[in-house]
This record gives C-alpha cells, sequence and structure tokens, in this order.
C-alpha cells in the first residue's frame, strides 16, 4: 500500500508519514549494525553511531532537506570489499555478515538521499 498511496493518491509525493517510516527504518537497522560492531568491538562503531543517534534525534524534533542529505550518506566499511577479501586482502572473520548489515542500512540511505533530493 506504500507504493500505490504514494503513487497514485499523492501524486508520487512523499509526504511526512514516508519519511518518518523511512528515518525509523534508518534507526532499526542502524542500531543493529552498532550492535553488531560493538559485539566484535570494531572501533569504527562511533561515526555509525553517531548517525544513528542524529536520526533518532531527527525523529523526535523534526528534520529539513539538508538533515536527510547528512543521514543518508552510505555508510562504508573500513574493511576491503568481498572481491578484495577473495583476493588476499585482510578484514576482521565478521566482514561478511557486517557487510549485509551496511547494506540494509544503506538501502534505507538511498530512500532517504532520493526524498530529499525531490
Amino acid at each position: 500500500m506504500g507504493w500505490l498511496r504514494r503513487h497514485l493518491l499523492h501524486d508520487g509525493r512523499y509526504d511526512e508519514r514516508d519519511r518518518r517510516d523511512q528515518l525509523r527504518r534508518y534507526v532499526v537497522r542502524g542500531d543493529r549494525l552498532v550492535a553488531f560492531l560493538t559485539e566484535h568491538g570494531d572501533p569504527h562503531v562511533v561515526p555509525v553511531q553517531e548517525r544513528v543517534d542524529h536520526a533518532r534525534g531527527l525523529l523526535q524534533h523534526g528534520w529539513d532537506r539538508d538533515d536527510l542529505l547528512t543521514v543518508a550518506a552510505p555508510v562504508r566499511a573500513p574493511w576491503p570489499s568481498g572481491k578484495g577479501r577473495d583476493a588476499g586482502a585482510p578484514a576482521p572473520e565478521y566482514a561478511d555478515r557486517a557487510d549485509g548489515l551496511i547494506e540494509d542500512l544503506n538501502a534505507v540511505a538511498l530512500e532517504l538521499r532520493a526524498v530529499a533530493e525531490v
């Protein structure tokens, strides 16, 4: 119904509820990534935690276009990509699982960027 509501009932425009839903999903996925990285003692958790906390603050206090673009910047893993690891580049043993969580978070970030750019 989300797609139908947006595209047929609202002329393809996102409303505040849609953006709020995106931010909520971003926070949930971000919290999963933060918990995972914290569990593994990864020092790169700090910038991710800061961005998730920022998104949580936007849910509480409101946002503008620049806020959405700031939160929606892609999260990059500090270790080599899967191809690099296949070629023998060193990476933590949990990199594959973390990459999946990063992809989940970045999927919502892409939605946020698309909405903010409209």
